[in-house]
């Protein structure tokens, strides 16, 4: 219920007032009866009613007057005026305290109704509207972060022009920069971010986002040196003071974040660092900070990059990018070679090559490296799919190579899926050959068994397996770590020893059986197979028996 004060140095109309006007149909009801203006003032005082209908002429104190000193008290009573003289002076007056009806006398209950009810809407609508202002001021105040967080997003992305403003919005969001001092701008990124995304969901890793940037708060609070705040996930932006533009000072500060992400899940940041700038130029300095933390590709996680500390790309000798790309492209064929030989230790060595030459800081673009990765590993997989039939672990691995090399976060991350592919690949082809060669190795070692008395010749062993001598010398030489003419005079030795050891052959006789023109070649070969002579040999297992 509003409260309303009647004030009327006349008994009779505060009398009527209160009892025929409906006060309960209005939702009011009168707190107060003053028959002068001193009473009717020390009521509102006292009362602070919503309403007071006063006569203007009263004794002690008119009602202008008492109007003009509840204002003066900042009392926000509605004022409704009665006057019983039409003068233009008093509807001045009256505008002046801000009254809010004015009735003439003779008064007219319906008037007075009338003016009533305007009263009442006009205090409904202002509390309405009051209502409506401290909501959004509460909404202000509980939305002041992202206010802020907003103001310092424009500021690195586009900065100020107008110094004015610049200084109001640091003083207004109680930033601890002033515009006449420098700052320098960080920004620091989660590794594996993407991975963890995929592997823990999107709602925890929302849960890594706040509670990093909510660490890196504390500990510049800790240490009074600036303020953090996000542009997106995964973004975190550092904003250092004038005292903290220095580098061991940021190091400091980077590696108790560092180890608090650590303790707390395990988590590393790579951290990019631009120039010391004016507030003005915040965004110059958030730029090379940008470009410095993308430099993470080549020097991996957990990295911590000043701008200062990256070569211009234009410093960069193009003689030696032409070597350089002259020599990847040499490598990445004779990988291929070797990779098809199944030769996987040279595939190896060839490849630590090959990504030596690509992980020189600012030599090649991301993009090149990715995409000369990717050519390397596509154009292995086609050579396996062009010979072979489906191999089904080859496949996976290569699956798996393509999207480590389009999603890896640096080079050190691309560099063990691509190696793996290439391997698996050469190690397909290694096994492959080694069966194949097994085979070869095992017809020509019973071809040279049932025929090394008959002095065969390389031509008709090559003949026998349908390969080439040069071939068969090659694969027999790998694979058993002898040629074929040593395993050929193996096979004669060993025949001799068992016939000098078990019979009395002569020594001629043995020369002829094993296909030798005379028996002293036969005793020359002998002795240099064994160190002695065939007949030093048989004495010698004679006198043992």
């Amino acid at each position: 219920m509003l409260t309303v004060v009647l004030a009327d140095d006349d008994c009779l109309v505060t009398e009527i007032l209160n009892d025929t006007i409906p006060w309960h149909d209005l939702g009011m009801q009168v707190v107060g009866i003053a028959d002068h203006g001193r009473k009717a003032l020390d009521l509102c005082l006292e009362l602070q009613p919503d309403i007071l209908v006063t006569d203007i002429q009263m004794p002690f104190c008119n009602g202008l007057e008492v109007a003009m000193e509840l204002m003066e008290h900042d009392i926000p009573t509605k004022i409704i005026l009665i006057s019983g003289v039409q003068d233009f002076n008093y509807a001045r007056l009256a505008l002046n305290v801000k009254a809010t009806g004015y009735i003439l006398k003779p008064i007219q209950l319906k008037e007075v109704t009338s003016v009533l009810k305007k009263a009442r809407d006009t205090i409904e609508m202002e509390f309405q509207r009051e209502q409506v202002i401290q909501r959004l001021t509460s909404q202000l105040s509980e939305n002041m972060s992202l206010m802020r967080d907003k103001f310092l997003t424009n500021l690195i992305f586009d900065g100020m022009e107008s110094n004015d403003e610049l200084q109001e919005r640091l003083v207004y969001f109680d930033l601890p920069f002033r515009i006449s001092e420098d700052i320098t701008v960080a920004v620091a990124k989660m590794d594996e971010y993407e991975q963890r995304v995929r592997k823990e969901g999107v709602e925890r890793v929302q849960f890594f986002n706040f509670s990093i940037k909510n660490i890196i708060e504390q500990t510049l609070n800790n240490f009074q040196a600036g303020i953090c705040f996000s542009t997106k996930d995964n973004e975190f932006v550092i904003i250092f003071g004038e005292e903290y533009c220095y580098e061991d000072k940021m190091t400091q500060i980077f590696e108790g974040i560092e180890q608090l992400l650590i303790d707390f899940e395990g988590i590393s940041l790579s951290i990019g660092i631009g120039n010391c700038v004016s507030v003005k130029t915040a965004n110059l300095s958030y730029r090379c900070a940008c470009n410095a933390v993308s430099y993470k590709f080549y020097t991996g996680n957990n990295s911590i990059i000043h701008i200062n500390d990256i070569i211009d790309s234009n410093t960069i000798d193009k003689m030696s990018d032409l070597n350089h790309n002259a020599r990847l492209n040499e490598l990445q064929k004779l990988l291929l070679v070797e990779i098809k030989l199944g030769e996987s230790i040279k595939t190896m060595a060839l490849f630590e090559e090959y990504y030596s030459l690509l992980s020189k800081i600012n030599q090649f673009s991301q993009e090149y490296i990715r995409g000369r990765f990717l050519e390397l590993v596509i154009d292995a997989h086609r050579e396996i799919c062009e010979t072979e039939d489906e191999v089904e672990e080859v496949n996976a691995t290569y699956m798996i190579s393509l999207q480590a090399i389009m999603r890896g976060e640096s080079i050190s991350a691309i560099k063990p899926n691509a190696s793996k592919m290439l391997i698996c690949i050469a190690d397909y082809y290694s096994a492959k050959y080694n069966k194949k060669h097994n085979n070869l190795v095992e017809r020509i070692k019973r071809y040279v068994n049932r025929n090394f008395k008959e002095n065969i010749s390389l031509a008709e062993i090559a003949s026998e397996v349908f390969m080439s001598p040069t071939y068969i010398c090659a694969v027999f030489k790998r694979e058993t770590g002898q040629t074929i003419n040593e395993y050929i005079i193996e096979m004669k030795m060993n025949d001799a020893k068992k016939m000098l050891a078990s019979t009395k052959m002569k020594i001629m006789d043995i020369s002829e059986d094993l296909g030798y023109e005379n028996s002293q070649y036969f005793s020359y070969s002998f002795k240099k197979y064994l160190g002695e002579t065939p007949q030093q040999y048989r004495n010698r297992f004679s006198q043992k028996a």
